[in-house]
C-alpha cells in the first residue's frame, strides 16, 4: 500500500508558524480517501490547474493547499527482476528476427500432366532465395518440354511453406503413391491406374541409371522410403582432404606461435591477463598463469579463414567465414571476462546465445529433429526450434567451460570430439564441416603445446566459450545438412560435459539446497583430483601441484574416448547411440558415488 511521508503528530517545529500538521488526529483510512477522491477527480477532468500529479509520485490538491505534499512511493523492480525481463525481451526479439530470416525458404514445385490422365509431381528441397527457386522450377519445366513434347506443365510455383503431408515426402515414412528420390527432392507418380503409375516409377529408375549417372530408386506405395546412403570418404575429393590437413597444420602453427608470444612477453600483460592462485574453490594451479589462451585459438581460426578465402574454395570458404563471424560474440564475452574479471555468467551466456542466433541466420543452424517422440513435433514449429537450438548451443558452451578445470581436460576432450565430427563429415562428403572441424582441432593442438602438461597458459573463458560454441554449431549443422546422421551422434560425443552440467545443477539445487551457480569443488574431475592427491594433500611445492594437476586430464580423455568410439561406429543408429548415452550417464553416477565416498 502507499504510505504518507513519516512525520510525528507531535512534531510541529517542522511546520510553518500557525499551521497544524495535516491529518493530525484523523484516521489513516480518511487520508487514503483523500488520495482516492483526488485521483478520481483527476480522472474526471475536474482537477486541471490547481492540482497535478508529479513525475515523482507527489500529489497535491486544493484541499491540501496548506499541507505537505503526500509522497507516493511506487514499488520499483529490483535489479535482478529488471535484468530477467530485459533478457527475456531480448531473447524473444532475437528469435523473431532469426525466424524472419530463417523462415524465408522456397520449395520448387512442378506438376506435369502426361498421357492417360497421369501426372508427375516434382518437389525439391527448400532454397533461401525466391529467384533460385524460380530458376529451379524453370529448369525442370524446360527439361520436361524437351524430353516430352506432348506433356503439359500444369503447375509451377514456389511455396514458402509446406503442409505436414508435403513435409512428410522428404522423410522415410511410407506414402500412398509410388515415388522416387532425386538428388535434392522427390517425384510422385499420380494416376487412377495404380499399375501404370508404378510402371512409370520403375521406368524412371531404369532410365536414370542409364542416362544421368544416379539411381532414382522407385518406392512402391505404402513402403518405407529410406534416405539415400551416405557417401563414403572418397566422395571428399583428394585435394579437399589434403587442403583440410594443411589447414590443420597452418592453424596449429598460428595457435602455437600466438601461445609462444603470450608466454614470452607475459610481463607486459600480467596485470590484466594472469589468473591468480587460491582466489576461489576451483583454482588448482601453483603460480599465476595467463588465462588468455583463447586468443591463440582465435588467431589460428582467423589464419585458416584467410587461407580458405585466398584459395577461393567457393562455398566452403564463405561458410567458414560465416561460422567464424557468428562465433565472435561468444569469444568476446569470454575474453572480456578473462581480462576484466567482471562479466557475469548471464552476460556470457547471452552473448553465446546471440552467437547461436547468428549461426541460425547465416548458416541455417536450427535443429530440425532429435529423434525424440513429442519433442520432434514441437521442433516443427520454427520459433520453438530456434529457441531450443539457441539454448542448446549456449548450454554446451557453458558445459565446456565447466569441465575446463585442469590442464588439457577440456581441450583434449574437444580434440577427440572434433576428430569424430571430421570423420563423419568426410563420410557424408561435407567439405565445409570437415575443414571447420580440422581447423579447430589444429588450433587446440597448438594451444596444448603450452597448456599440457606444464600449464603455461590457460584456455580461459574466451577460449572455452569459443570452443563450446564451435562444437555445438558443428553438431547442429551436421544434423541439419545430413538427414542420415542421427542427432544422437553429437549427443553421445558431448554427453560428458552436458551430463556434468545437469548433474551439478541437480546436486547443488536438490541435494544441497544451494544456488546452481554457486561454485564448489565437487565436479567429477575435482573429485578425481582429490582422490588422486589424497596422499599428498596440502603440499605447497609448485612442481608437485602442476604434476598432480595434469594427472586428471587423461582420465577425462578416456571417458571421452569411451563415448567417441561407439559414436563413430554407429553414427546412423539412433537406438544404439541413445542406449550408449544412457549407459554413460549411469556409469558417471556410479563412478561419482564410488570416488566421493
Amino acid at each position: 500500500m502507499y504510505e504518507t511521508s513519516p512525520r510525528s503528530a507531535q512534531d510541529t517545529t517542522a511546520w510553518p508558524s500557525g499551521h497544524v500538521p495535516p491529518c493530525q488526529g484523523v484516521s489513516k483510512g480518511w487520508r487514503y480517501g483523500i488520495l482516492v477522491a483526488s485521483t478520481r477527480q483527476l480522472a474526471e477532468g475536474r482537477i486541471v490547474q490547481d492540482s497535478w500529479v508529479g513525475y515523482h509520485g507527489v500529489i497535491t490538491s486544493p484541499w491540501l493547499s496548506q499541507a505537505q505534499p503526500i509522497k507516493v512511493i511506487a514499488p520499483l523492480l529490483s535489479k535482478r527482476a529488471f535484468t530477467s525481463i530485459a533478457f527475456a525481451g531480448l531473447f524473444v526479439a532475437v528469435i523473431g528476427a532469426v525466424q524472419f530470416q530463417h523462415g524465408r525458404v522456397y520449395y520448387p514445385h512442378v506438376v506435369v500432366e502426361i498421357q492417360n490422365h497421369a501426372k508427375l509431381e516434382f518437389l525439391q528441397e527448400g532454397v533461401p532465395k525466391d529467384a533460385d527457386c524460380q530458376a529451379t522450377t524453370a529448369a525442370i519445366a524446360d527439361a520436361i518440354r524437351v524430353t516430352c513434347p506432348t506433356c503439359r506443365v500444369a503447375i509451377r510455383q514456389c511455396p514458402g511453406k509446406l503442409e505436414p503431408e508435403r513435409e512428410k515426402l522428404f522423410s522415410e515414412e511410407p506414402i500412398a503413391v509410388p515415388s522416387s528420390r532425386m538428388p535434392h527432392g522427390v517425384v510422385l507418380y499420380l494416376s487412377d491406374n495404380k499399375k501404370l503409375a508404378l510402371a512409370a516409377c520403375r521406368e524412371t529408375e531404369r532410365l536414370s541409371v542409364a542416362t544421368q549417372g544416379f539411381r532414382a530408386v522407385c518406392y512402391p506405395p505404402n513402403t518405407r522410403r529410406p534416405l539415400p546412403g551416405s557417401p563414403r570418404l572418397q566422395r571428399v575429393e583428394t585435394w579437399q582432404a589434403l587442403a583440410g590437413f594443411l589447414i590443420l597444420l597452418l592453424t596449429g602453427f598460428a595457435s602455437a606461435f600466438t601461445g609462444y608470444l603470450i608466454v614470452r612477453y607475459e610481463a607486459l600483460h600480467a596485470n590484466w591477463s594472469f589468473d591468480p592462485i587460491k582466489t576461489g574453490p576451483q583454482k588448482i594451479h601453483a603460480t599465476p598463469t595467463p588465462r588468455i589462451g583463447g586468443l591463440g585459438v582465435m588467431a589460428g581460426l582467423f589464419v585458416s579463414g584467410a587461407a580458405l578465402l585466398a584459395t577461393e574454395q567457393g562455398a566452403s570458404g564463405e561458410q567458414f567465414g560465416y561460422l567464424l563471424f557468428a562465433s565472435l560474440p561468444a569469444f568476446f564475452g569470454g575474453i572480456t571476462e578473462d581480462v576484466t574479471k567482471n562479466v557475469s555468467v548471464l552476460a556470457r551466456l547471452t552473448l553465446t546465445m546471440l552467437a547461436a542466433a547468428y549461426g541460425a541466420w547465416l548458416l541455417g543452424a536450427v535443429l530440425p529433429r532429435l529423434d525424440v517422440p513429442g519433442l520432434d513435433t514441437l521442433l516443427k514449429w520454427t520459433p520453438f526450434a530456434i529457441a531450443f537450438t539457441i539454448f542448446a548451443v549456449g548450454g554446451v558452451a557453458n558445459a565446456i567451460n565447466i569441465i575446463d578445470g585442469y590442464n588439457g581436460l577440456a581441450a583434449g576432450h574437444a580434440v577427440i570430439v572434433l576428430a569424430a565430427l571430421a570423420y563423419v563429415s568426410a563420410q557424408v562428403g561435407d567439405s565445409f564441416l570437415f575443414t571447420s572441424a580440422l581447423a579447430m582441432l589444429g588450433a587446440l593442438l597448438g594451444f596444448l603445446t603450452w597448456n599440457y602438461p606444464k600449464g603455461r597458459i590457460f584456455l580461459g573463458d574466451g577460449g572455452a566459450y569459443l570452443l563450446g560454441f564451435w562444437l555445438a554449431e558443428l553438431s547442429v549443422l551436421l544434423v541439419v545438412r545430413h538427414q542420415e546422421v542421427s542427432p544422437w551422434f553429437p549427443m553421445l560425443l558431448l554427453v560428458y560435459p552436458v551430463f556434468e552440467t545437469l548433474f551439478s545443477i541437480y546436486r547443488r539445487k536438490v541435494l544441497q539446497g544451494n544456488s546452481p551457480g554457486q561454485p564448489d569443488r565437487l565436479h567429477l574431475h575435482q573429485v578425481i583430483y582429490a582422490r588422486l592427491t589424497k596422499a599428498s594433500a596440502g603440499t605447497s611445492d609448485s612442481a608437485t601441484i602442476t604434476r598432480q594437476n595434469s594427472t586428471v586430464a587423461p582420465i577425462g580423455w578416456l571417458m571421452s574416448l569411451c563415448c567417441a568410439m561407439p559414436a563413430v561406429l554407429l553414427w546412423k543408429e539412433t537406438s544404439w547411440l541413445a542406449t550408449a548415452s544412457l549407459i554413460f550417464c549411469l556409469g558417471y553416477v556410479g563412478l561419482y558415488r564410488q570416488i566421493s565416498r
